[in-house]
Order: structure tokens, then C-alpha cells, then sequence
């Protein structure tokens, strides 16, 4: 009896043994699949125009070295730590909302490294095409990463510094916001749509500046579907024009811009007597708009200012 009661004994340990054992074997099965996930999401390999840059952690501090960075990352819900300016003097562009606090870390053209540095970020936002030379040297700060070009790539911009953010699902939502609004454009048009020709203008001191298709403001008039004058219509970025050929700023609605409040255009050209001759003039529809969104935004918010401009011209 005594015996039987032994082997009893050692049958629930030899019992319980194995229920810990698989116990311990599920649970380290289960948890390793999360570790994976765990160490996937820290780390992440973004491919620019630079190459590739490696990021360990989801950014926190971030700084923007051009104004459509700055623009993107606001609309991502990031503010940045810091931010460079067209000037040196000037201050953030004013559409902007959620600017203050943000620190200056020199112009667009010339970035000041120390203070970058000073500030401590984990990304830094740039273009390749302005910011090329001391991309190494941003490197050394923080995980950099650069967009090819700024102006009729700004969509694609987005997307890329999404990425760089970890909100790729949030530029999605943004862009398709966007086509919304323009297909509501199209809709409120009509029949007007493609009789529409848009000049878009930028008048210097001594030069009045035709920005063609393949910029900016020329990439959102094509998304809108709205056609531009023969002379405008190319795949190029924009013309300068004299007052001899004043002929070639015509359209059926013209929107202008500048920095120089002294410019050729009102100056001189709208006192020409083929100025005067335009459909755009006879009818009242010369606009003119934002230099800080139609030019020098370059972002999402930028862009959607640019079709709240043309809702409010044109689809009257």
C-alpha cells in the first residue's frame, strides 16, 4: 500500500513537471514573435536622394532646412525643434499655424550647422538640390534625408518625409484630401474648366517672370485641369519676359505675385496698351495672390491655400 502511494507521489511530480515545462516552452514561443515586431518597428531604412539613411527610433525632434519640409511636417502633426527661413530677417510663413517656439536655424541657402547641432535632433529634413554640399556634415548631426528637388515634386516630397516620421497613413489621408478637393474644383467649373486659360506671373524689378508647367503653382493649375496659354504651356519651370513681349503674359485669367513691391508689371506693363487688350483685364480676372503659398510654400498646406485661390476666382 505504501508503495502505491509512492508511485502516486512521483506520478503528480513527474505530472506537474511537464505541465510547467510546456508552460514555459508556450510562453517563450509567443513572445518571440512580438520581440521581432518590437525590434522591426524601431528601425527602419529610408531611401533618399541621397542614398539610404537608417533610423533607430521613431523622430522626435526634427528640424526642416527648406519652407516645404516645414510645411509637410506641420500638416504630419510634428512640430519641429527647428527651422530655417527664405531670410535671414524674415519670420515663418504666415499661413503657417503651430510656428511658435520653433527656432531659427539660419536661411534656406545657408543652414547654421552649430545651432542645428545645438538643438540636438534625431532627423533632419533638406533637399539634395539645395542643401547637397554639407550633406555629410548634417549627417554627422542627426539621420538626414533629402528630397531630390522642391516645387512640382511636392506631393512626392510628402510622401517621402512621411515615411521618414512614421506617417505614411497620415500623408495618404492628406493627399486624398487633397484630390477631393480638386475634383470638387472640377465639378464647380464645369463647362468653364477647359476654357480657362491661367497665366501665372511673377514680376521683378526688371523682368516679369512666366512661370510655365513645371513648378509649384504650374503643377497644381495641371492637377486642376485648368489649360494654359500656348506660349506657357511647356514642361519647363519658367520664362522671363520684357516688355516687348508682353503679348506672351496673356490668358484668360492671370495670377500674379512678388517680393518687389517696385516690379515691371505695375510699373510699366499694365499701362501697355496690349495689356490692356487682355481678356483677363477687360473681365476684372487678374488676382493677385500669396507670394509666400503660390511660390515659396512648396508643401501640402501651401498647396491646398493655392486651391482655396482658385475656388475663390474662378469657381465663383
Amino acid at each position: 500500500m505504501a508503495r502505491k502511494k509512492r508511485s502516486y507521489y512521483f506520478l503528480c511530480i513527474w505530472l506537474i513537471a511537464i505541465v510547467l515545462l510546456m508552460t514555459a516552452c508556450g510562453g517563450q514561443t509567443a513572445s518571440a514573435p512580438e520581440k521581432a515586431e518590437s525590434s522591426g518597428s524601431s528601425e527602419q531604412v529610408i531611401k533618399h536622394a541621397m542614398g539610404e539613411t537608417k533610423l533607430t527610433k521613431k523622430p522626435e525632434r526634427v528640424v526642416t532646412l527648406d519652407n516645404g519640409a516645414l510645411d509637410n511636417v506641420l500638416a504630419l502633426g510634428v512640430k519641429p525643434v527647428g527651422a530655417a527661413t527664405v531670410f535671414a530677417d524674415h519670420p515663418f510663413p504666415s499661413y503657417l499655424k503651430g510656428v511658435e517656439g520653433i527656432e531659427k536655424v539660419g536661411t534656406i541657402n545657408q543652414p547654421n550647422l552649430e545651432t542645428i547641432a545645438a538643438l540636438q535632433p534625431d532627423l533632419i529634413l533638406g533637399s539634395k538640390d539645395t542643401h547637397e554640399a554639407i550633406y555629410e556634415k548634417l549627417s554627422q548631426i542627426a539621420p538626414t534625408v533629402f528630397v531630390e528637388t522642391l516645387g512640382a515634386t511636392w506631393k512626392e516630397n510628402l510622401k517621402l518625409q512621411a515615411e521618414a516620421l512614421g506617417k505614411t497613413k497620415e500623408a495618404e489621408k492628406l493627399l486624398n484630401d487633397y484630390n477631393n478637393r480638386i475634383e470638387e474644383f472640377k465639378v464647380k467649373m464645369g463647362d468653364r474648366l477647359t476654357k480657362t486659360h491661367v497665366s501665372i506671373l511673377r514680376p521683378r524689378k526688371d523682368n516679369v517672370t512666366v512661370y510655365l508647367r513645371d513648378n509649384f503653382s504650374g503643377s497644381i493649375i495641371q492637377d486642376a485641369g485648368l489649360p494654359r496659354p500656348a506660349a506657357q504651356d511647356k514642361n519647363e519651370f519658367s520664362v522671363k519676359l520684357n516688355e516687348e513681349r508682353v503679348a506672351d503674359m496673356e490668358g484668360d485669367a492671370i495670377f500674379w505675385f512678388t517680393r518687389d513691391e517696385e516690379n515691371l508689371l505695375t510699373s510699366k506693363i499694365m499701362s501697355n496698351p496690349t495689356w490692356k487688350q487682355f481678356k483677363a483685364v477687360k473681365e476684372n480676372k487678374v488676382y493677385r495672390v500669396s507670394d509666400e503659398t503660390w511660390l515659396s510654400g512648396l508643401g501640402y498646406q501651401a498647396a491646398n491655400r493655392v486651391v482655396d485661390d482658385l475656388f475663390a476666382n474662378l469657381a465663383k
